[in-house]
């Protein structure tokens, strides 16, 4: 990898029942958690802002990209684990099956995308991106899950140790990546 990459969650969304996740969009306090983020000068300097196609990704991007004067370029191999249009009823059931794709990366368990799928797809969106750019700093907004397995995957962590890490990752969290290697760990 010859870019720089800073990574960053999206910001807290609105629950909203009736929709499946990826429908969901940013919250007020996501909002006041991202103006933080970006008015702290930190991310300035970024050549490139790219976001995952998802609704929250694009809004969360917009500030930096409104800040330093730069355009969103979506690529939607950045988006989330799928997990269909199936709509979760509590936090327990959610955790449940983030800790079953973990746990069983090759399996498609609930219908949902398997890990070892959308890492795949992640790595090819990131790819595509450095057959894109030359030494550039690129401010790249995505998603939880996808996010602690590609972390994970740079750092050499086992299966097991992915659960606890996407548990401990906030909104709006960051980590850069600098010559293919975690320069700061998003978690």
């Amino acid at each position: 990898m010859n870019n720089t990459y800073v990574f960053l969650r999206h910001a807290l969304t609105t629950i909203d029942k009736e929709l499946p996740a990826e429908k969901l969009v940013i919250s007020d306090k996501g909002i006041e958690d991202i103006c933080s983020v970006v008015s702290s000068g930190k991310f300035d300097d970024v050549d490139v802002i790219i976001s995952s196609s998802e609704k929250k990704a694009i809004q969360t991007a917009f500030y930096l990209s409104e800040r330093i004067e730069k355009e969103i370029n979506l690529n939607p191999n950045l988006k989330e684990l799928d997990r269909g249009q199936e709509i979760i009823e509590t936090q327990e059931d959610y955790e449940t099956r983030v800790w079953r794709i973990f746990d069983n990366p090759t399996e498609c368990s609930f219908g949902w995308e398997s890990a070892e799928g959308a890492l795949g797809r992640f790595k090819r969106g990131i790819s595509r991106i450095e057959n894109t750019y030359s030494h550039k700093k690129i401010f790249i907004v995505s998603h939880g899950i996808v996010l602690t397995l590609f972390f994970g995957d740079l750092l050499g962590l086992k299966n097991e140790e992915l659960f606890p890490r996407w548990k401990k990752l906030q909104f709006c969290a960051w980590g850069t990546i600098i010559e293919g290697k975690v320069d700061r760990d998003i978690v």
